[in-house]
């Protein structure tokens, strides 16, 4: 039996926790949306005007989104729904599915007429009602929003677990002599995978150097840098491959200090080869990695300041992870051919 619409009762105007994701870029056109108990859809044609990537579901036949669209959802809206759940079983139980939609490291976001109604305007109790409403779901944080008194709701903003941490170990680089000596181990590897983070205003500056081979990472400081000669010999070797998502960004970064890359395996160019354009999604680092490999990337702090010292430790991970998970997609997108088998006469 289906659950109850929550927008019975028709809703004329959008919900507005939208605005406020908007505001605080929690929600960004490159998002899938899905907005779960959508009844006729008011948030789903708010947000398409806006050219927002946005599904509906709602289990009311007549409202047209009765059949629910394949996820995982980057953000997943649960507006005014538990209104219409008489029972707290009945309401954990649709958050759980409505949950369940959204990808790891994802916004869940539930807005809630019930919650000033029942726990009151203190944020103590507030965080309690959705707490308790949460029980049984992945969160890895929770924010709940000062109460909305013209809207009579309460919303929480909620972040799901399972997002991919640093598996190896990583190591911070910034003195002349171990920046020597990394290089110079470097040159000696077959396969090096390379990233980097950069300022986000033109002319771009180069922040940090990411570099990876199976097992360890290290993220070198260019900023305490006056050159990067030590890195040249590796860039310009024909015997390393470097593994880079996007290489000609790299490229674009290094030729300002005068050093080429050469004999490059890019990781973009190689998902546009082996689905051309029969796959969902796109071939960002982070696509790439969720089709091929199965693991969700937090880009969240792709746009934070990468000048800052020191870094801070969700910056080091991030910057890390960049250069870990080339490696392993260099694996799935360049395996070692199969052995040639011998005719014998």
């Amino acid at each position: 039996m289906p659950e109850p619409s929550s927008n019975a009762h028709i809703r004329r105007d959008p919900a507005p926790v939208l605005q406020h994701l908007i505001n605080s870029r929690l929600l960004v056109h490159e998002h899938r949306v899905l907005c779960y108990g959508c009844g006729q859809g008011v948030d789903v044609d708010w947000l398409r005007l806006r050219r927002y990537d946005v599904r509906g579901f709602d289990p009311h036949p007549p409202f047209g989104y009765a059949e629910l669209p394949a996820g995982p959802y980057d953000v997943v809206l649960l507006d005014y729904v538990l209104t219409r759940l008489k029972t707290p079983e009945a309401r954990r139980a649709t958050v759980r599915k409505a949950f369940a939609q959204v990808k790891p490291g994802g916004r869940f976001v539930v807005t809630s007429r019930s919650a000033l109604r029942e726990a009151g305007i203190e944020a103590p109790a507030l965080n309690a009602f959705f707490r308790e409403l949460l029980d049984g779901c992945e969160a890895a944080e929770m924010e709940v929003l000062p109460p909305d008194f013209q809207d009579r709701s309460a919303a929480a903003v909620v972040r799901k677990a399972g997002i991919y941490k640093p598996a190896w170990p990583y190591q911070w680089v910034d003195g002349r002599g171990e920046f020597e000596d990394l290089c110079a181990r470097l040159l000696r590897e077959p396969v090096v995978a390379l990233d980097v983070e950069t300022t986000l205003e033109d002319p771009r500056v180069l922040c940090t150097i990411q570099l990876a081979v199976p097992g360890h990472t290290w993220i070198v400081d260019a900023l305490a840098f006056a050159d990067l000669a030590p890195i040249k010999a590796v860039l310009e070797s024909d015997r390393v491959e470097k593994v880079i998502h996007n290489a000609a960004f790299e490229e674009q970064m290094f030729a300002k200090h005068h050093i080429r890359i050469v004999k490059v395996h890019d990781t973009l160019v190689s998902s546009r080869k082996k689905h051309k354009k029969n796959v969902a999604g796109g071939h960002k680092l982070g696509e790439v990695c969720e089709r091929e490999l199965g693991l969700y990337l937090d880009k969240a702090l792709q746009m934070s300041d990468w000048t800052v010292r020191p870094l801070s430790p969700e910056q080091l991970d991030y910057a890390a992870i960049d250069a870990e998970v080339l490696v392993l997609l260099h694996r799935v997108l360049n395996p070692p051919k199969a052995p040639e088998t011998l005719e014998l006469f």
